[in-house]
C-alpha cells in the first residue's frame, strides 16, 4: 500500500475532525429544541429515588442556562458518538496492516455495545445510589441542580469507558502482551483489582453502586477469558 505524504494525513484528519463536530453541532440543535424530552430522560432516576424535579434548585441566576447547554451538549455527544467514532476510527484503520476488515468490524462494535451497556448500567443504578445517599442526611436536602446532572454526566462516562476494560484484556492477550493464564490462574485477585477499581472510579462511594458496577465488569472480563481459552 502507498502511503501518503504527513500533510495528507494532516489533512484528511482535520477533515474528519470537522466532519464530526458538524455532527456534533447538528445533533446539539436539534436536541437542545426538544430540550424538555432530555431533561424529563435525566431526572427520571430522581423521580424514581422518590424525589421530584422541583426539589432541584438553581443557587444562580445563570446556572439554569449553564445547565441546560451541557445537558444538550453531552446527549449530543452521547447520541452522535457512534458516528463520530466511526469518522474517527476510520482514519486510525490503514495503520493497523495486521487487522483484518472483520476483526476490525467486531471491535467496533463490540466497543459501541460496551460503551452503551455502560451507560445503561449508570442510568439503572441512579435511582439506587441516589437513595442511598441521601438517606443518611438527617436534615433537610437542597438538591443542586448542577451538582446533580454533574454527578449523572460524571457516572454515565465513567461506566461508559471503563466497560472498554474487558475489550483491551482480550486486544492485549491476542497480541501477547499479556498471557491468558494470569486471568486463568489468579482469578480471585483479579476479583479484588476489579473490585478496587471499581471503588476508585465510582464516584458516590455506596456499596450498592459499587457491586452494581463490579459485578458486569469481572463477568465481561470472564466472557473474555473464556473466549480466548476457545482460540
Amino acid at each position: 500500500m502507498e502511503q501518503k505524504p504527513f500533510f495528507d494525513h494532516f489533512k484528511e484528519l482535520n477533515q474528519r475532525i470537522i466532519l464530526s463536530i458538524v455532527v456534533l453541532v447538528s445533533a446539539f440543535v436539534l436536541f437542545y429544541i426538544n430540550y424538555t424530552d432530555i431533561y424529563n430522560l435525566l431526572t427520571n432516576p430522581l423521580v424514581e429515588a422518590g424525589y421530584t424535579k422541583a426539589d432541584l434548585v438553581a443557587f444562580t441566576i445563570y446556572e439554569g442556562f449553564q445547565v441546560k447547554i451541557s445537558n444538550t451538549l453531552l446527549v449530543s455527544f452521547i447520541g452522535t458518538f457512534p458516528i463520530t467514532f466511526l469518522i474517527i476510527a476510520n482514519f486510525v484503520k490503514p495503520a493497523i496492516n495486521d487487522l483484518k476488515s472483520s476483526t476490525y468490524v467486531i471491535y467496533l462494535i463490540s466497543f459501541l455495545f460496551l460503551f452503551y451497556s455502560g451507560l445503561f448500567a449508570a442510568y439503572q443504578t441512579f435511582p439506587i445510589g441516589i437513595k442511598f445517599l441521601l438517606q443518611f442526611n438527617e436534615s433537610e436536602v437542597i438538591l443542586r441542580t448542577q451538582n446533580y446532572f454533574q454527578l449523572v454526566s460524571r457516572i454515565s462516562l465513567i461506566f461508559g469507558i471503563s466497560f472498554q476494560t474487558p475489550l483491551v484484556i482480550y486486544f492485549l492477550i491476542k497480541k501477547n502482551i499479556i498471557k491468558l493464564s494470569l486471568f486463568t490462574n489468579n482469578r480471585k485477585e483479579v476479583f479484588i483489582f476489579v473490585l478496587i477499581f471499581s471503588a476508585i472510579l465510582t464516584p458516590t462511594g455506596d456499596p450498592i453502586t459499587l457491586f452494581i458496577f463490579t459485578i458486569p465488569l469481572y463477568l465481561l472480563i470472564e466472557l473474555v477469558v473464556y473466549l480466548n481459552s476457545r482460540n
